[in-house]
């Protein structure tokens, strides 16, 4: 038996076992097709959300600093933001909310999109839309809170330098000054008043998907097959092996020999005992094996201790 095999002996193999090879492949096939009946049936539905940096001066709104995307995008999954959307939607927890949805950032882009991931399509498309706009919501709240508590402390601060002024001689210089810090902070807390804010529009909409992202029937029966066919081979080749081993440990069994007649020693002659045709007595002379001679139909023989011709009992004479 060879040491090492070669292509030729894998592929002889696996050709024996062809029959374990072909019954691996239909039984893997229909796993898969049973896979693909049980595999659960998931929706997926995304909503695109431009982000805007927001500034608490109407004069400089949307010039600012740019946005830190990937402090936005774990924002975009806050307990907050969620708890909006959830109330919004009604019927839903944020626990389902929040593990069916991912916030990813598209390379280079001031963009977050919201993908949400569910067994009914058009709840998905719900939850992804709702949870774009409770972001926007949420950001531009939290800027106002900002605004709110700035035009709070400004009123506060116009108050007590009114009462400073009250109390101030009119005459003195300090007048002029308390009423030109005055007219300054009203003017900034009317504009901050007046200010409103952009955080950025839903470009794209989450719309219900026509498919699941269930792979399709031929993806499964595909993969079962080549799974059949690899496991398959490779239980071919194992029995192959299998029976080489088997038929090299059987014993072997030699032919008979052929019995083939012993010459003679040569200068050596055999002997036999014959009667003296005179005296009757016995003697020994050297034996010749008789010739047979065929003419036609009789069969004649003769020796070297025979001087005459035989003619055999069944022979014919002529």
């Amino acid at each position: 038996m060879k040491n090492a095999w070669t292509l030729e002996d894998l592929y002889r193999s696996i050709a024996r076992g062809w029959l374990l090879l072909v019954a691996c492949a239909l039984a893997f096939a229909v796993i898969a097709l049973g896979a693909f009946q049980m595999w659960p049936q998931k929706f997926e539905a995304t909503a695109m959300m431009t982000v805007e940096p927001l500034t608490v001066s109407s004069t400089t709104q949307g010039t600012g600093s740019g946005v830190n995307m990937e402090t936005e995008r774990v924002v975009a999954t806050s307990s907050e933001v969620l708890a909006l959307a959830a109330k919004e939607l009604g019927a839903t927890t944020i626990s389902e909310l929040s593990d069916g949805v991912v916030v990813s950032v598209p390379k280079g882009s001031q963009v977050l999109a919201f993908t949400v991931t569910a067994e009914d399509p058009m709840t998905a498309a719900q939850q992804a839309n709702a949870i774009a706009n409770a972001y926007s919501e949420r950001r531009v709240a939290n800027a106002e809170a900002v605004v709110a508590d700035a035009i709070t402390f400004l009123s506060g601060r116009i108050a007590e330098l009114e009462t400073q002024l009250a109390t101030t001689d009119p005459t003195s210089e300090n007048t002029q000054t308390l009423q030109t810090q005055i007219a300054s902070l009203q003017n900034n807390q009317a504009s901050l008043t007046s200010t409103t804010f952009y955080s950025g529009a839903l470009i794209s909409p989450a719309v219900e998907p026509s498919s699941s992202t269930r792979p399709s029937l031929p993806v499964f029966v595909a993969g079962g097959l080549f799974i059949g066919l690899f496991l398959g081979s490779f239980c071919a080749l194992l029995y192959g092996r299998r029976r080489l081993r088997a038929s090299a440990e059987e014993p072997e069994v030699s032919e008979p020999e052929p019995v083939t007649a012993k010459r003679p020693m040569p200068g050596i002659r055999p002997t036999r005992t014959t009667p003296d045709r005179t005296t009757g007595d016995a003697k020994k002379t050297n034996w010749v094996p008789p010739r047979t001679l065929i003419l036609g139909d009789d069969r004649l023989e003769t020796g070297a201790d025979r001087s005459e011709l035989i003619l055999p009992r069944s022979g014919s004479t002529r």
